[in-house]
């Protein structure tokens, strides 16, 4: 079995890994792990504040990406917004040269005896009607219906070399306001000027036209409308007659594709990333889902509203939704998944989106999420270098640390275990002497236990004999105590008796007046039955004046009979009560004859036990004689036996200590050599001294010390106990 010397005796050690471990892997666990910590609490803050620095990056690097996304957006609209005011300058501008050119040509008139046929054609809807209108004159010049290009037009053509925009003449054609362009430089897609075309006064979805609310209303309208085929910056005055009526209006416009060259090219130049870029679209009207502004501009005109994302969601048309629920500043982002045909998986692409309410343009501007991280990314493929480098640091100083602490461990082990060699030896040479000597004190130190115990037990029967003794003698006094206050209580009891007897006899006595008193009341009840039968017959003479007399009368004697039924119960219940008062005077008589008897007996018990005491005490005298005797022996005899066991003690204790320094040997043996060893204490002796210690306290009957006892103190031979032998086991 594996042991452990300690301060009070071996015990079974626990097992321990690390204490079966040698000097050298103790040196050599130790020095690792003291390098080993530093560089892994290193490698942790080196770890934590790189991921804290790359998710710092990540998130900067976001919120710069929306930053820039929505700068992007806010200069397209601020853009479009210094484009739109420019536009505005420029066709009022056009449209007062038109004023002039028409001025200078003279004023609109109409001919109404002139009739001119026309076959309108609506130019949002294509639908087409027949109708004759006055004919329309600027001065003396009529406006005609030129439809080719190449034939000279009044006013609109010089307008047009004078400011380079479309210019048109429009007529009334009803009451609801409908314009029919009479003469124009506009050119459809079929080549010819548009004459023929009119706007009406209310959109194919039932809303008034902008253009003609604000014409019919006497004002000029300038701002974005739809001419023709397309969208032009225009400007558009009334035409008045001598009454202030609208009879027709002057326009002058921009196709949009040219009038926004510039900012269309601008906003294509804008890039977002590696990849990113701006782009814008029509959301509503005819146009709605049209490509305004396309990346590179290679798709500018095409209309992508069915357009559908790596979802199969119609991402555009939710885009123009959220854009046209957008005030005039605010910014609104959509997220939607894109595969292109070279990607081999789906990627998620964030757009900021803006509306710009005059041009009914989505200012969208974006690019994949995976670009904005490209920092971030690239920050923590820097920090995971620095990782991988601080890794290979930390793997080179573990191995130089494993070299140095190997051969450190490996000197100072060797050397030490020469030590150890060299005191184990002398160690084992103590522990035989002191072994030898011990037992030679164990053996006399028995041989003395056993003779004191002997006396011991002796002693011990003698004290229980005295003790008896004594016991038998308190037990006499104490009878005869009992005996004596028994005769005292019987004396007690024969008075109680007596007054018993005299206080029954006055119960008769009572008794034989109460039923004199009852046969009184059995008298009077006889007489009031006399007197009342007496005033029964008196109230049935005298009829019916008498009936209620009558009446009391009888319940007199009912309750005279009830007196009379009642005395005669009593009467019986008073004779009952004084025979048997009569029986307790008799009973009373035996019981105090019995107590006189009881007395004398208990007064003679009594003095037995008097002379039974006196014999006892003087017995108990006797053995406590003795018992002094034979405990001066028992002393002298504990205090040999406790003399030898002082002298065992001192020599256990010196084989003890030769065990100790043994087992010390040992353990640093172990230390050095490890659980190899262990084996050289499976074999060391017990140690017994703690309970030779002990047993001469016992005997001495004082406290002795761990190393020997100094004070003895004589036992009290009332109260020491016998002890049993001492065996030689022990």
């Amino acid at each position: 079995m594996n042991l452990a010397v300690r301060s009070h005796g071996i015990y079974p050690r626990r097992p321990d890994v690390f204490k079966q471990m040698t000097l050298r892997s103790r040196l050599l666990t130790t020095g690792l792990v003291i390098s080993i910590v530093p560089i892994l609490i290193l490698g942790l803050m080196t770890w934590r504040q790189n991921a804290a620095m790359e998710r710092v990056g990540r998130d900067g690097c976001t919120q710069l990406a929306y930053a820039d996304l929505d700068h992007m957006v806010q200069n397209v609209v601020a853009m479009c917004e210094a484009g739109q005011d420019l536009l505005g300058k420029q066709t009022a501008s056009s449209l007062r040269v038109a004023n002039d050119v028409l001025g200078r040509m003279g004023s609109v008139s109409f001919l109404a005896d002139q009739k001119v046929a026309w076959r309108a054609v609506n130019q949002f809807t294509q639908a087409s009607q027949q109708l004759e209108l006055p004919r329309m004159m600027a001065g003396s010049t009529w406006l005609g219906t030129i439809t080719d290009p190449k034939t000279p037009a009044p006013v609109v053509d010089e307008v047009f070399s004078l400011v380079g925009g479309t210019c048109t003449l429009f007529q009334r054609m009803n009451e609801a306001g409908d314009m029919l362009r009479v003469c124009t430089n506009v050119v459809g897609k079929d080549g010819t000027r548009a004459v023929g075309t009119y706007i009406p006064a209310l959109q194919p979805e039932g809303q008034p036209n902008p253009v003609l609310k604000e014409v019919l209303q006497g004002k000029t309208y300038n701002g974005r409308a739809f001419v023709v085929d397309q969208w032009y910056a225009a400007g558009y005055q009334p035409i008045l007659d001598n009454q202030r009526k609208v009879v027709g209006m002057l326009y002058v416009g921009i196709p949009e594709s040219t009038a926004t060259t510039a900012l269309r090219q601008a906003i294509t130049n804008l890039k977002v990333g590696a990849t990113g870029y701006a782009y814008v679209l029509n959301a509503a009207g005819a146009t709605r889902g049209n490509y305004v502004v396309s990346k590179d501009g290679k798709r500018d005109g095409e209309n992508i509203w069915q357009a559908k994302d790596a979802d199969g969601k119609l991402f555009i048309q939710e885009i123009c939704t959220k854009a046209l629920t957008l005030q005039r500043g605010q910014i609104m982002e959509h997220a939607y998944p894109w595969k292109n045909q070279d990607d081999p998986v789906a990627r998620r692409k964030i757009v900021r989106i803006a509306y710009y309410q005059p041009w009914d343009w989505v200012v969208g501007v974006g690019s994949y999420e995976d670009e904005f991280f490209q920092a971030a990314n690239m920050i923590g493929s820097i920090s995971r270098r620095s990782q991988m480098m601080l890794a290979g640091v930390g793997l080179g100083t573990l191995l130089v640390s494993l070299i140095v602490w190997l051969l450190t461990a490996t000197m100072l082990a060797r050397r030490i275990a020469r030590v150890v060699t060299q005191v184990n030896e002398g160690a084992s040479q103590v522990a035989s002497a002191s072994g030898q000597v011990s037992a030679t004190s164990q053996s006399l130190a028995q041989g003395t236990s056993e003779q004191a115990a002997s006396l011991e037990e002796t002693s011990s029967s003698l004290e229980e004999i005295s003790s008896m003794t004594q016991r038998n003698a308190d037990a006499a006094e104490q009878a005869r105590g009992l005996s004596s206050e028994t005769t005292a209580a019987a004396d007690k009891g024969n008075q109680a008796m007596t007054r018993m007897a005299d206080a029954i006899k006055d119960i008769e006595t009572s008794a034989t007046e109460t039923a004199k008193i009852v046969k009184a009341i059995d008298g009077i009840a006889f007489q009031t039955n006399l007197l009342a039968l007496n005033a029964a017959v008196e109230a049935a003479r005298a009829g019916d004046a008498g009936k209620g007399f009558a009446v009391v009368a009888e319940e007199v004697r009912n309750l005279a009979k009830r007196s009379a039924e009642a005395a005669k119960n009593t009467a019986a219940m008073l004779d009952e009560s004084a025979a048997k008062a009569h029986n307790g005077v008799a009973m009373a008589k035996e019981v105090d004859l019995a107590l006189r008897e009881i007395t004398a007996g208990a007064t003679q018990v009594s003095s037995l036990v008097s002379e039974i005491a006196a014999a006892s005490r003087e017995q108990t005298q006797g053995i406590q004689q003795v018992t002094t005797a034979v405990t001066q022996m028992d002393q002298i005899t504990q205090a040999n036996a406790a003399g030898a066991e002082e002298s065992a003690a001192a020599s256990e204790e010196l084989a003890t200590h030769a065990l100790q320094l043994t087992a010390a040997v040992q353990e640093l043996a172990v230390l050095v050599q490890g659980s190899r060893a262990d084996n050289a204490t499976q074999n060391l002796p017990t140690r017994p001294s703690q309970t030779r210690l002990a047993k001469a306290n016992k005997l001495l009957g004082s406290t002795v010390p761990k190393e020997r006892a100094q004070t003895h103190k004589q036992p009290d031979p009332r109260k020491s106990q016998p002890q049993p032998p001492v065996s030689k086991a022990a």
